[in-house]
């Protein structure tokens, strides 16, 4: 199955490729005059702790969102502004729908019975939680996709159509239907008679494990409501003639945890049976593969609600082929009538309990100018740290609070925002996105990319051609000291070291190449095993440096092949272990050239980048070296290495220090800019971050410019204000004159228009 490959790096060169030239010029630009600000990133305890730094003036901004009462109060702060945004993110209620847990072992978990499940979903009233735990700062939502993206949606299985509408006594009736019942008068339900593991044992023998996360306001609200809804009104509610009925015991608030407590818990072991869980997603429901579907069923996997059968098989083979074909498409359109098949067969199986989307209130000191207050994400993103700096202290470096301690920060392995919130600003993408419509693809690390296909053995494949910008540098960390430039041999090591690790959050974006070929210096092609609308944006994030990296995380292997003769000269052979990148190989001393004389491949029929393929009849013994990964990748920084040296930077900032090493709740991490970063000298005036291309021959051309179309966004927003009661009309991005913080003045449009025509961020020829 796809979860159990590891992907090819089969790097195909015409002969030896000529080292680039590298000069790095780093660009004279002050804060003031557009460019980056330093950072320095506060690891706080808490939202509450991370509010009040934000409003005494030791923070800029925090990454959270507001609470009503927070809002408020930063309404009536004349020194914070907010920014609104409809979230690409979702919270629910997980259900784990594996056969059992490691608490009951041995034993059915209830969650695994699909009645089970509707019970609980009709035990939820989704509209209370919006207008009284969230106060209506959320949309109601009713699958696990993002409001934003609701023409991705099921209609007939939301809104008046959603089949689970509030109703304790409809729950009530299919527990009993399931054989539910206080059968020994104590007012707690007992399991059913032929219940597996547990027959009519009392559900105070074993409680629904709910974990409940404690350092989120929102969630642990809901989820002491949910266990309210099932101990006291599933026992008050009218059950059928012949049944005495009772409440659904929890665990109550043994589980209400901090995220530290129930990621091991929830995400590692799965042993749980109701999470009130949250997400941060993308901008196609392409997650529902990620999600949901039984590839990604594993430790610390992203699908941690589907699991399998006593057969300790898929649970829903269906509700998979939905899910890859949301994935595996030819075309958005059929994407879309996927994921409405998907959403119907969920919502009949009643997989999980989504909740809401936020609709969300950033807040964020007003001296914070040039702010890119992005759809779905809010104001932590590249743009806002390419463009932003403090008004009254342009050299000083942005300070941002976040709401919780690190795990790790590790590239292949961090999951947490907050995690995020650093490692962004470290390691880049290929690609963009236009920060006002997502819809835009828009090129960054990658100048240009063309997507078509290739046959493989008379089967259609998707081929993406990546061209490279010319000047991107990666800088070392610590001292920012500039080394080369990314080329396509760093393309190539990402897509495979990335590979190499089934087990990391990365890997669904690398999972589907089969092989990659070297084209030049900056241009790669890279060959997947399936064909996809999506695969040109897959395999883009995070870029690695190879000539830094590839000594420290592997080592050097040598396997023989053995070609005795014509029958087998071209039959595949598969080698001792994953390859990263081959040093050499040759047959009887005579060279053998990667991409003329055989590639290493990967792909679906088998689990490593480890099948050595002869492209035309070879005779002898093969000898091939090659570099494998010597070491997991696994640790707090990666492959268990110090920061100093694997967190070499592509992107706006590099890691300068930290106040302990490694970082936790209370300590900084100080981030300086990045002054080699190709697109150092935004101009300030920028306002909707739109690329104009040029030409229509590929790899084309293009920039920024200021044109009629910032005018207009920041016209709009004329003589609004940022501070004060909320004003939807204001445009955070337009706010560019240090002299009239908050609000959108004459000189704000003289800053604009005064470089009207201006460009930049062409790539070099």
């Amino acid at each position: 199955m796809k979860k159990d490959m590891l992907l090819v790096v089969a790097l195909i060169f015409s002969g030896l490729l000529l080292a680039p030239m590298f000069v790095a010029t780093p660009v004279q630009a002050s804060p003031s005059k557009g460019g980056r600000a330093d950072i320095d990133i506060t690891f706080y305890a808490s939202p509450d702790a991370a509010w009040t730094a934000l409003t005494t003036g030791q923070a800029d901004y925090m990454v959270w969102a507001l609470e009503k009462t927070q809002k408020e109060a930063a309404e009536a702060d004349p020194n914070i502004e907010l920014a609104r945004v409809d979230e690409n993110g979702m919270f629910e209620f997980d259900l784990n729908n594996n056969y059992t847990i490691q608490t009951y072992l041995g034993v059915r978990s209830a969650t695994n019975e699909v009645k089970v499940r509707q019970a609980i979903a009709y035990l939820v009233d989704k509209d209370y939680i919006v207008a009284n735990i969230l106060e209506y700062f959320g949309v109601r939502i009713d699958l696990p996709i993002c409001a934003p993206q609701s023409t991705w949606m099921n209609e007939s299985v939301i809104g008046t159509n959603y089949p689970y509408p509030y109703n304790p006594d409809r729950a009530a009736e299919l527990l009993a239907a399931a054989g539910f019942n206080d059968t020994d008068g104590n007012g707690w339900l007992n399991y059913p008679p032929d219940w597996d593991g547990a027959p009519g044992a009392d559900t105070t023998q074993y409680p629904l494990v709910v974990c409940i996360r404690s350092d989120h306001t929102h969630r642990r609200l809901a989820g002491e409501y949910l266990i309210a809804q099932l101990e006291t009104t599933l026992a008050a509610a009218h059950w059928p003639a012949g049944y005495k009925g009772g409440g659904f015991k929890t665990t109550g608030s043994q589980w209400e945890q901090p995220r530290s407590v129930l990621s091991p818990k929830v995400m590692g072991n799965r042993d749980y049976q109701i999470y009130t869980g949250g997400w941060s997603l993308g901008r196609y429901p392409t997650y529902l593969y990620f999600l949901f579907h039984s590839d990604f069923w594993y430790s610390y996997g992203s699908n941690y609600v589907t699991g399998m059968n006593a057969l300790n098989q898929p649970n829903y083979p269906l509700l998979d082929q939905y899910a890859a074909a949301i994935w595996y498409t030819a075309d958005i359109p059929s994407a879309m009538a996927a994921a409405k098949k998907f959403g119907g067969l969920f919502n009949e199986l009643a997989i999980n309990i989504p909740l809401w989307s936020y609709s969300s209130y950033w807040a964020y000191r007003k001296e914070l100018v040039g702010v890119v207050n992005m759809n779905g994400y809010g104001i932590e993103n590249a743009y806002t740290y390419l463009n932003g700096f403090r008004a009254g202290a342009p050299d000083q470096p942005i300070r941002v609070a976040v709401t919780n301690g690190p795990e790790r920060l590790n590239i292949l392995y961090s999951q947490w925002y907050f995690e995020y919130s650093v490692l962004d600003r470290i390691y880049n993408s290929l690609m963009s996105v236009q920060p006002y419509n997502l819809a835009i693809d828009q090129p960054w690390v990658a100048q240009d990319w063309e997507q078509g296909t290739y046959d493989d053995a008379g089967v259609t494949k998707s081929v993406v051609t990546y061209w490279l910008r010319k000047d991107v540098t990666i800088v070392a960390p610590a001292t920012g000291t500039p080394i080369r430039n990314f080329t396509a041999k760093d393309m190539a090591f990402t897509i495979w070291y990335n590979y190499a690790f089934d087990d990391s959050w990365q890997w669904g974006s690398f999972m589907d190449v089969r092989y990659t070929e070297i084209v030049d210096d900056y241009t790669i092609k890279v060959y997947f095993d399936d064909q996809s609308y999506w695969f040109y944006t897959a395999p883009t994030y995070p870029l690695l440096p190879r000539d830094e990296l590839l000594p420290k995380l592997c080592n050097q292997t040598t396997d023989t092949i053995v070609y005795d003769g014509p029958t087998n000269g071209t039959a595949e052979a598969t080698l001792s272990d994953s390859v990263v990148e081959v040093v050499d190989a040759s047959i009887g001393g005579t060279p053998l050239v990667e991409g003329v004389d055989y590639r290493i491949r990967a792909g679906y029929d088998v689990s490593k980048h480890i099948i050595f393929q002869p492209l035309h009849n070879l005779t002898g013994t093969v000898t091939i070296t090659y570099w494998r990964p010597s070491k997991p990748a696994t640790g707090f920084y990666l492959a268990g290495l110090d920061w100093t040296e694997t967190t070499y930077s592509l992107g706006t900032h590099y890691i300068a220090s930290m106040t302990t090493n490694p970082p936790a709740i209370g300590d900084t991490i100080v981030l300086k800019k990045n002054p080699y970063y190709f697109l150092e000298t935004p101009l300030l005036g920028e306002i909707d971050w739109k690329w104009i291309w040029t030409g229509t021959t590929k790899p084309r051309s293009g920039y920024y410019k200021i044109e009629i179309y910032d005018v207009v966004k920041a016209t709009a927003s004329y003589c609004h204000k940022g501070t004060g009661t909320f004003d939807p009309s204001y445009f955070p991005g337009a706010d560019l004159d240090s002299n009239d913080l908050g609000h959108i003045g004459i000189y704000d449009l003289v800053t604009i228009t005064g470089k009207y025509a201006n460009t930049f961020g062409a790539p070099p020829a």
